[in-house]
């Protein structure tokens, strides 16, 4: 498949364009026992990171007992990563693009009318619930061990997401819950500044629906 489309058709289906389902993308990043262990086993391994570690998981503990688990905290650690891929779309080229899509429309309109991560954090709020289940998951060891490698891993691909998130009250430790969602745009906002003219295909594909 031509990469391009490949990358938009990952980013329609994480806000449910193809009737696939938010809800099934959300739980891939969720709750997934053998890598969750996979997390803990590597935590239990890295003595090198060990003070670090137990710095993180303190900040998880206190993150875990301040933060409720609902579609508006779930909207916050998605909306950098959406944000950053808006303010590289030409909204007057993708324009061209969707006179005749419906899809396109209403992706247009919901671009330049409210926040895409609001929507997206709208559909993702039943699966998100029970917050109590993911509340409760981060305080045991595996999910513990997860939430803060995969923070790291964004702290080096990504640091200025990760500071934006770590800023907002230590949200960056919530990033694995969408890091599957989120992670197209990510990619797609790497493609721009690389190769911009191939960064204009995906939002042709993306804005009118393939």
């Amino acid at each position: 498949m031509d990469s391009a489309k490949e990358i938009a058709r990952d980013m329609l289906e994480a806000i449910n364009i193809d009737g696939s389902g938010f809800i099934g993308a959300v739980a891939k990043g969720v709750i997934s026992l053998p890598v969750s262990l996979a997390y803990l086993g590597y935590d239990f391994l890295d003595t090198e990171h060990r003070r670090e570690n137990q710095d993180d998981k303190f900040r998880l503990a206190a993150l875990v007992k301040k933060v409720t688990f609902n579609d508006e905290t779930i909207c916050k650690v998605i909306q950098p990563f959406i944000d950053d891929f808006i303010s590289r779309v030409d909204m007057p080229s993708v324009a061209l693009h969707i006179t005749g899509s419906s899809v396109g429309k209403a992706l247009f309109s919901q671009f330049t009318g409210v926040k895409l991560g609001y929507m997206i954090s709208e559909r993702a709020a039943t699966a998100l619930f029970a917050g109590t289940v993911i509340g409760s998951a981060l305080s045991i060891g595996a999910e513990a061990s997860r939430a803060i490698y995969t923070s790291r891993y964004l702290l080096q691909r990504n640091p200025e997401a990760y500071y934006k998130l770590k800023n907002m009250g230590d949200l960056d430790l919530l990033y694995f819950l969408v890091e599957d969602t989120v992670k197209p745009f990510e990619t797609a906002c790497g493609i721009h500044e690389q190769n911009p003219e191939e960064f204009g295909r995906i939002c042709k594909y993306f804005f009118g629906g393939l």
